[in-house]
């Protein structure tokens, strides 16, 4: 398995366990869900700019 299954295996692992989470916590108020969402989400376009820097670094072979 190459690095970059691997990182993706661990990501699709963490989302997971994160909506593992949310869904386990149905009595968190509102305001605590929004929050996790949003971090959600800066998680996800971390890990898309993380993937494009992979794929950058691929092209140039290092």
């Amino acid at each position: 398995m190459t690095h970059k299954e691997e990182l993706d295996d661990l990501h699709k692992k963490s989302l997971s366990k994160f909506d593992e989470y949310v869904e386990n916590n149905p009595g968190a108020s509102k305001e605590a869900q929004e929050k996790l969402q949003q971090e959600k989400s800066e998680w996800q376009l971390a890990w898309n700019k993380l993937m494009e820097t992979m794929l950058v670094l691929e092209r140039l072979e290092i």
